[in-house]
């Protein structure tokens, strides 16, 4: 069995599998036994699993994080690394790919530390400041095997820590059930829930209400309604989070409001960033524009500008399905959340086409007769014009992982689940009318809810896994995925249908071989 050297810092631990049993050396000023063997070393701990999650957030190009983003309805995918995710490309999605092995490897690390940390406690006074470390892990753990559990289906379960009197025991390999995957989430949370207050001690921290909300959409994949309910209840009669104008919510490099449950910390700074040296940000601001940039030309101080959102890919964008969801009109998130045209933000007119483009006018998004992806529309959830120039690559504008609207769509849906329609229709006005939408007062369907996620929700990361809950995902994205006047961004139409195996994500083939196949087999189709 594979063994690798755990650099302990209290800002980063190296990756490691399920499979990877780990040594310890001190290579910094903390001893091992001072980090297990005290509160403020397990407070160190817990600081690793906020860097280990950052470092996953910042994946090449956040390949891994956001591959299933581009493989929904709402969205257009437009090239890179991980494009074959958008487009279920069946020569590329297989065991091998390096997607799903990152994201195994790095949440099993994250699992791995989390059982670390659960041990260390259970043998230190149950303290407050004990109390609330274990509480953080918990929520990490729930937080990871739920991530991996949606996404590939079948996963190993561990709760024992690696310790040197059982490194070399041998591991019974074989897929939890959903029973027992769910009873070990519930049972994180409900500890994370006693012993969390609402917020945050500090920002970015997890919290009691980061610990129900994600309890409520666990509860939402077991069809456990009352559950779901009462955690978004509980939430929103705590009056301790509200929602925020809409050009609040992620207008600013700063995003601890009060709509925010939890949001993952990114700044210049020591210990917000993945290097000691040279800060190293996220691409995420770069991912969601369109590049219009290769139109202006030059080097990219003269092409990029705040105007047009900074420097850009233009990997995953929204697609036509997407705006049509909106009343265009009325619904401010129409405008709000995306930039639909770019300007020529240099001194000379620029040929395009059979026309000109002169200085402070935007670019058409045809040119002669032919769709130019390089202009399509963007999201500017993860817009960031406040901590990178406009021609950098990386910056550190906070990312919100949960957030209140979320909380009160899925508690609509809960509600309608248990027949309740004046409590749907409560929760779901809360987004609707928020947005600048007439209070919706007929009768509220399923179909409502999920066209409400999306307008929303759109590129946050769950819209993948929600259609996949309501069974639906297959005939969303072979209706409605990619661009009609885009070719390369239609094939998941097609593919996905094709391979209706693709709605989950392999085993990796590394992981396989470790835990053997006649332990643990490939999910079928792969």
């Amino acid at each position: 069995m594979k063994r690798y050297i755990l650099i302990l810092t209290s800002a980063l631990l190296l990756l490691s599998s399920c499979t990877d049993f780990l040594s310890e050396e001190n290579a910094t000023s903390y001893s091992v036994d001072y980090v297990y063997g005290s509160e403020d070393g397990l407070k160190l701990a817990v600081n690793a699993l906020y860097a280990k999650q950052r470092y996953y957030a910042n994946d090449t190009e956040s390949a891994t994080m956001f591959a299933l983003v581009r493989a929904t309805d709402l969205v257009v995918t437009n090239g890179g690394t991980g494009n074959f995710y958008g487009i279920y490309d069946p020569n590329y999605l297989k065991p091998s790919a390096s997607q799903p092995e990152f994201m195994w490897k790095t949440m099993y690390s994250i699992i791995g530390k989390c059982n670390d940390i659960i041990a260390a406690a259970a043998k230190l006074p149950e303290t407050e400041a004990v109390k609330t470390a274990v509480s953080e892990a918990r929520c990490f753990r729930a937080q990871s095997y739920f991530l991996l559990y949606r996404t590939f289906d079948r996963i190993w379960l561990n709760t024992e820590s690696v310790n040197p009197e059982n490194i070399n025991s041998e591991r019974d390999y074989h897929p939890a059930t959903q029973q027992e995957v769910f009873d070990l989430i519930y049972s994180d949370l409900r500890y994370a829930i006693k012993n969390l207050a609402m917020t945050s001690y500090e920002p970015g921290r997890f919290n009691q209400a980061a610990a129900r909300h994600i309890l409520a959409k666990s509860a939402l994949w077991m069809k456990d309604w009352k559950t779901a309910l009462d955690q978004v209840d509980t939430i929103s009669l705590s009056s301790a989070y509200s929602l925020v104008p809409l050009d609040q919510v992620f207008n600013a490099a700063d995003l601890n409001h009060s709509e925010a449950l939890l949001t993952q910390q990114w700044s210049t700074n020591l210990g917000g960033n993945l290097s000691t040296a040279t800060p190293k940000g996220n691409y995420s601001a770069a991912l969601f524009i369109g590049m219009y940039r290769t139109e202006i030309g030059g080097t990219n101080e003269e092409s990029c500008s705040y105007e047009n959102w900074g420097y850009t890919y233009g990997r995953c964008l929204p697609s036509p399905y997407l705006f049509s969801l909106y009343d265009q009109e009325k619904d401010k998130r129409y405008t709000t959340y995306y930039v639909h045209q770019y300007k020529n933000t240099s001194d000379k007119d620029i040929q395009y086409g059979d026309v000109v483009v002169k200085p402070g006018d935007y670019f058409p998004l045809y040119r002669n007769g032919n769709l130019n992806k390089n202009v399509l529309p963007g999201c500017v959830k993860y817009g960031d014009i406040w901590t990178r120039e406009p021609f950098e690559t990386r910056g550190y504008k906070d990312m919100i992982v949960y957030r209140l609207a979320e909380t009160y769509i899925m508690g609509a849906e809960a509600a309608l689940m248990l027949g309740d329609q004046d409590k749907a229709k409560y929760y779901y006005n809360k987004t609707w009318t928020r947005a600048g939408n007439d209070e919706f007062t007929g009768t509220l369907t399923l179909k409502d809810i999920i066209d409400e996620q999306a307008r929303e929700l759109a590129f946050e990361g769950d819209r993948w896994y929600f259609l996949k809950r309501q069974g639906i995902l297959i005939d969303q994205v072979k209706n409605y995925a990619g661009h009609p006047d885009l070719e390369a961004s239609l094939k998941g139409r097609t593919n996905l249908p094709a391979n209706p195996h693709f709605v989950r994500w392999p085993i990796p083939e590394s992981e396989i071989i470790n835990m053997g196949a006649e332990n643990f087999p490939q999910n079928i189709g792969y």
